[in-house]
């Protein structure tokens, strides 16, 4: 009997200390504490669509919880971890701007919305909009120019780059030779018409802009290839005629770009030889 009131106690206590999932808005604002702990010159406010506006040196910045949320929400034992990483992020942000190092440029591909995210800093605030360096590649994508930094990838303005007195055509081969070199080991698994391309987990979906990958010697498909971006770090791959293997990539794309972070698309896209277009 003693044993049993030992177990019942020792399983009311595990109940007792199991942390609850924080919300949204919860986790915004731990987020925010953080912030103003490890950057106490910055001035930091919350706002009601759970955005991050920061003030520093007269300058704006947004931060947008929602992604560092995606990752505690798939580990919520790791909250501390997330913020501290995605703090020294934004640490990094506030340094004093130094000339873009060509070595470092980095294509990222990025949703239609993000442009729209970014310039999220309210209606009376367009004056101070960041203006990122961007190309449109399809309809449903774009490739935005940032710098691969320490702790976090950052994008930068036409301020920035237009004192790098090259042209957005330049960057772009400047860009995709350091892509090329950034991820040496780029793996393909699986087999039977359905792969995974992967390679490091950070820029798989930069990968669409490779464009010597893209061929059948290197993918067995049943027609052209098609592929799904949910994730910056998800790259999977099927044949446009395979109705099977598109039932799959359909369904794994939706169900990664729902709950993952780093969102590109649920979209699925087909190779024309020069570049991907939304596949219906």
């Amino acid at each position: 009997m003693k044993y049993w009131i030992l177990a019942a106690s020792l399983i009311l206590s595990a109940c007792t200390h199991k942390k609850e999932m924080l919300t949204e808005k919860e986790f915004a604002e731990e987020y925010l504490l953080v912030l103003k702990k490890d950057n106490p010159g910055v001035i930091y406010s919350l706002s009601p669509d759970l955005g991050i506006t920061a003030k520093y040196k007269g300058k704006d910045y947004r931060h947008f919880p929602d992604n560092a949320y995606r990752e505690y929400t798939l580990e919520p034992d790791s909250i501390e971890q997330v913020l501290k990483k995605f703090s020294q992020t934004a640490h990094e942000l506030y340094q004093e701007s130094e000339a873009v190092d060509v070595n470092y440029i980095i294509p990222v591909i990025k949703p239609t919305s993000f442009l729209n995210d970014i310039g999220q800093l309210g209606e009376a605030s367009d004056s101070i909009k960041p203006t990122v360096v961007y190309q449109q590649y399809n309809d449903k994508l774009l490739i935005v120019f940032a710098e691969d930094k320490e702790h976090g990838i950052h994008y930068f303005t036409q301020e920035n780059f237009q004192k790098l007195n090259i042209s957005q055509d330049s960057a772009q081969g400047i860009a995709l030779t350091n892509l090329e070199r950034k991820l040496p080991n780029i793996k393909k698994t699986g087999d039977n018409g359905r792969y995974m391309v992967t390679a490091g987990g950070d820029y798989e979906a930069s990968l669409i802009l490779l464009n010597f990958i893209w061929s059948q010697n290197n993918f067995e498909v049943k027609g052209d290839i098609v592929v799904a971006i949910p994730n910056r770090d998800m790259l999977l791959v099927t044949g446009s005629k395979d109705k099977a293997n598109l039932k799959w990539l359909k369904a794994e794309a939706q169900q990664s770009y729902d709950s993952g972070s780093y969102q590109v698309s649920p979209s699925l896209f087909r190779w024309n030889g020069k570049k991907f277009l939304k596949f219906e």
